[in-house]
């Protein structure tokens, strides 16, 4: 007995040091294991803050380079109004109303630059917008009518009338009134220390949250709409004739209006296309001009709900007739394995799929692995650019990420007649610069200053190392636009 009592004791002692041994094995391969994912993790989690604190103050830089720009111009803007009142010389005054239509339309893309998309800005776009008609507009008249002879006496009332003199003291008033605006603002911004990436933010957060009180509690948006209900209070300058239409009648939202119900269902086969991977939830109904339902758009599959619930996939449906008017499905795409050819190809795919016929990309673009592409239709032959609609296409699975078509909602005329060309594409050769090397004519229908559809000839080629798109009138034969583009047909600025 003692024999087996001892042989037990033994192996009770061996199994005792086995597990003591396996133990000090686990503690040896596992800890080590774990400090190193721990220190993994936290490398990697480093690199994320820095990259997207890195991204922050890029966007901030480019946000306060914009509101810099913004005031700048407008402030030119305004000094030259100045200056027209008590000019002489009509080279001058041409010279002059040419540089306040520039100055309008660089202030038009510098708000366009801001994160003010919650922000009602009507009236001090549309002063922006009259402006530049206005001096556009009067700048080829001066230009046309030629030099005439006058004595000195006769002055500044050789070449405008006197409605002309009490619309440019109007527009002076208020481009004085929005300048002294954004000076100040500029100013309390350094005061304060706020931050356009806070203005972001409420950019970001508008279309799931209700901002309007954070709005005006925030120095900078508070400032803009101050400013915007200034705006109200001046006296508007009359104008002869209809210059611009600042809120053209979108000719594609056609139909009836339809129900919340009817436009869940158009959104939902929008987006699955006879599958069953997402949910469509009303949000709710956006006022305006032209209403729109808002919808939730939410995956069925619960890993794919958690890595969308930063930012909650949408979609807009117009009241009157049912139009999808944008789509969004935010993610990241951490790798690009598709060429922009390819996105190109998904893009115009998933349009046709949607019965969006005979779109041709005309531009894409890259950025942070998601194509932008860019697609127009096509008329007789003829690339019709004011009714273009963007798809953002994910460059790691060719998801469609998003789509915006109100350009298209606004332009798109069913019963479009083309004008016949008064010129030849042999004739617009001739026209074009000696230099350049022309690789392709073809006809386009483009918006011209004023917004109003111009037939015209577009010709791309390249002078040295740079590509250019020139679009010459079908009408007049005078050049329209010029546009320096890269590869892939997007112009560069």
């Amino acid at each position: 007995m003692k024999c087996l009592y001892f042989m037990h004791e033994r192996k009770v002692k061996r199994l005792a040091e086995e597990e003591k041994r396996s133990g000090y094995a686990f503690e040896r391969f596992t800890i080590p294991l774990l400090a190193i994912a721990l220190v993994a993790s936290l490398a990697w989690g480093y690199s994320q803050y820095r990259s997207r604190r890195g991204w922050e103050i890029r966007a901030e830089n480019q946000y306060n380079r914009s509101f810099s720009e913004l005031s700048t111009h407008v402030g030119e803007l305004e000094t030259q109004l100045g200056k027209i009142m008590v000019s002489n010389s009509r080279p001058y005054l041409v010279k002059s109303l040419t540089d306040i239509w520039r100055q309008a339309y660089l202030s038009q893309e510098d708000i366009g630059q801001l994160p003010l998309s919650n922000v009602e800005l009507t009236r001090t776009k549309e002063f922006l917008a009259k402006v530049g008609a206005f001096s556009h507009s009067l700048a080829v008249r001066l230009n046309q009518a030629g030099e005439q002879e006058s004595g000195p006496e006769e002055g500044i009332t050789q070449y405008l009338s006197e409605k002309d003199r009490q619309t440019l003291k109007g527009l002076h008033q208020q481009a004085r009134y929005l300048s002294e605006q954004l000076v100040n603002l500029q100013e309390e911004m350094l005061e304060a220390g706020e931050k356009w990436s806070r203005v972001d933010r409420l950019a970001t957060t508008s279309m799931v949250t209700d901002v309007s009180k954070r709005l005006e509690t925030n120095k900078i948006t508070k400032g803009f709409m101050m400013m915007e209900d200034g705006f109200k209070r001046l006296p508007e300058p009359e104008m002869e004739g209809n210059l611009i239409s600042f809120q053209p009648t979108p000719k594609g939202i056609t139909g009836r209006e339809v129900s919340m119900e009817q436009a869940r269902e158009i959104a939902h086969d929008f987006i699955d296309k006879g599958t069953t991977r997402y949910q469509v939830t009303y949000d709710e109904q956006i006022k305006g001009d032209y209403p729109l339902y808002l919808f939730n758009i939410v995956p069925q599959n619960e890993a794919e709900r958690q890595r969308r619930a930063r930012n909650k996939p949408s979609i807009a449906v117009t009241v009157k007739g049912g139009h999808v008017a944008w789509m969004l499905k935010e993610r990241d795409v951490e790798e690009s394995k598709l060429s922009l050819e390819e996105a190109k190809e998904k893009a115009q795919t998933y349009l046709a799929e949607r019965n969006y016929q005979g779109m041709t990309p005309v531009g894409a673009e890259e950025y942070r692995n998601i194509a932008l592409v860019s697609l127009c239709p096509r008329v007789q032959q003829t690339i019709i650019y004011p009714e273009m609609i963007k798809v953002q296409v994910a460059l790691d699975n060719g998801e469609v990420m998003g789509v915006e078509t109100m350009p298209y909602l606004t332009f798109h005329d069913p019963n479009r007649q083309l004008s016949t060309p008064r010129f030849s594409e042999a004739e617009i050769r001739k026209r074009l610069n000696k230099d350049l090397k022309v690789e392709q004519i073809q006809p386009a229908v483009i918006l011209n200053d004023r917004y109003q559809e111009v037939l015209t000839y577009e010709c791309t080629g390249t002078l040295d190392q740079d590509r250019y798109r020139v679009y010459i009138n079908a009408t007049t034969g005078e050049e329209e636009r010029i546009q320096r583009i890269d590869a892939h047909g997007v112009e560069i600025k």
